[in-house]
């Protein structure tokens, strides 16, 4: 069947480069613009973490929408594929933007700041939610489609790495003594890469997986579906809690970098510090990627979820009791960081294809590009919400942009927001993952269910086979 045609190399790493491009500007954002409304554009800290909650509001509207529109969109291109084309230009000409800094006045560059990010986040959802439903349709085999998720994150953390060890040279040389113009050039750069990436994921993927039953349901029916699969719930707050521990800990690295590992001071060697610290990170998170494609052939990839997050915890919670002047144990840890973070995202995106389909097999109907935007909205929650609890807790904590030396308490807060925050959201997802039951055994059964429907082209599923039930009910 062609559904089920294997993937190619080829188009593995096309699709890779889709998240690659939403990477080098989602990185940015995570890595760079709190410190950069701080500590360039000139908002305080509290205002930056108000401004990330209420900007998510509107998720809560454009996140379903564009997952109910993706789905009912049909071209010759497939139901995905062309968001790609659609916003990638305007995709880089918001993160320019973003990354801008007018002359206007403090109320008005908090306008500007909240309008900008606000369409920039708006673009984001237009190519991400369609672009994570296309992993979902692109095969239904689960070690390949695993493997893809393996490709996938290999690449975006690959861009990662660029984002994190150019970043701040671009500025430098771009800008000379104006940071803001670095800043503004560096990412006129970033969006040119991310365009030509969108479109060759475009020209390299092809969409496959149809329903397996032809639907014509009611936008209500669809929701009523989504927040009916108890799966799909357990994923989208793993989700949710999975990206409020990578933002915060994203967030408060280049704060820890700049006032505890480097105590303020500016120079060329503080740059290349700051640098390879967060750089130390990515690479961890691209040799995490590699080894998740490896491990998944030889483990279960829940108990290898549920067993990462725990070894996370127990990082974290080690490196708030180191100084962070030891660098010689500060690097390798924050290395394991990004090491394990990243190891189980495959598995969690996996997770989320898999929920999608156990909704097809238990509802009778294919809502993909629903199903991943309410996940994409979970996500970007957890950015909101990780986001407002950096910028909160630097303001509560006595934070000071600028100076060389932050009070003991303002210090103490940065280590907490990268340490001990993300490890009590790792402790919640090794939790967590006791209620997901959609393991290998039960994946089989359900996609060869679904590959009879899809061959005897039923029109109506009114029951549970019991096969399956079984299984579910035992995992």
């Amino acid at each position: 069947m062609a559904n089920d045609t294997k993937l190619s190399i080829a188009e593995k790493l096309g699709y890779g480069m889709g998240d690659a491009a939403c990477g080098i500007v989602y990185s940015s954002v995570t890595m760079f613009l709190t410190w950069f409304y701080t500590d360039i554009y000139g908002l305080s800290a509290a205002a930056v973490g108000v401004m990330f909650l209420v900007t998510r509001v509107l998720d809560a509207i454009t996140d379903p929408l564009t997952g109910i529109v993706a789905d009912r969109v049909k071209t010759r291109w497939g139901h995905f594929r062309p968001w790609l084309i659609w916003f990638a230009i305007p995709y880089a000409v918001l993160a320019v933007m973003t990354f801008t800094t007018p002359a206007f006045s403090e109320s008005g560059k908090l306008v500007y700041a909240y309008l900008t990010y606000t369409l920039l986040m708006l673009c984001y959802t237009f190519i991400n939610i369609p672009y994570c439903a296309l992993g979902g349709v692109i095969t239904r085999d689960e070690k390949d489609r695993l493997s893809a998720q393996s490709y996938r994150f290999t690449i975006s953390s690959v861009a990662g790495l660029m984002v994190s060890v150019a970043t701040l040279f671009l500025v430098d040389y771009l800008g000379k003594d104006d940071k803001q113009f670095g800043f503004q050039a560096t990412m006129g750069i970033m969006g040119a890469i991310a365009i030509v990436m969108l479109v060759f994921c475009f020209f390299s993927t092809k969409e496959r997986v149809a329903p397996a039953v032809e639907q014509q349901s009611s936008i209500r029916e669809d929701l009523r579906s989504l927040l009916a699969n108890d799966q799909w719930r357990i994923v989208a707050i793993i989700t949710f809690f999975s990206s409020m521990a990578g933002v915060m800990r994203g967030a408060a690295t280049l704060y820890y970098a700049t006032y505890l590992m480097m105590g303020g001071v500016e120079s060329a060697a503080g740059t290349a510090m700051k640098s390879a610290f967060i750089s130390t990170s990515v690479v961890g998170t691209i040799i995490g990627s590699i080894a998740a494609g490896w491990l998944a052939k030889r483990y279960r990839a829940v108990s290898l979820f549920k067993n990462i997050n725990l070894l996370l915890v127990g990082v974290g919670v080690i490196m708030f009791f180191v100084p962070p002047t030891w660098l010689p144990v500060v690097f390798p840890l924050y290395f394991l960081v990004g090491f394990f973070h990243q190891m189980y995202q495959p598995f969690k995106w996996n997770m989320m294809a898999n929920a999608a389909d156990y909704g097809e097999w238990k509802f009778g109907r294919r809502i993909t590009g629903l199903s991943y935007s309410g996940n994409l909205f979970a996500l970007k929650m957890g950015m909101a919400v990780a986001g407002a609890v950096v910028g909160f807790s630097l303001g509560l904590f006595g934070y000071q942009a600028g100076v060389s030396v932050q009070t003991p308490m303002a210090t103490m807060g940065i280590v907490g927001l990268l340490t001990l925050g993300p490890s009590l959201s790792y402790l919640v997802l090794w939790w967590l993952s006791r209620f997901y039951k959609l393991d290998d055994k039960a994946m089989a059964t359900i996609q060869r269910d679904l590959s009879a429907r899809q061959q005897a082209n039923s029109t109506t599923v009114n029951a549970e086979p019991e096969t399956v039930a079984g299984v579910l009910h035992k995992a």
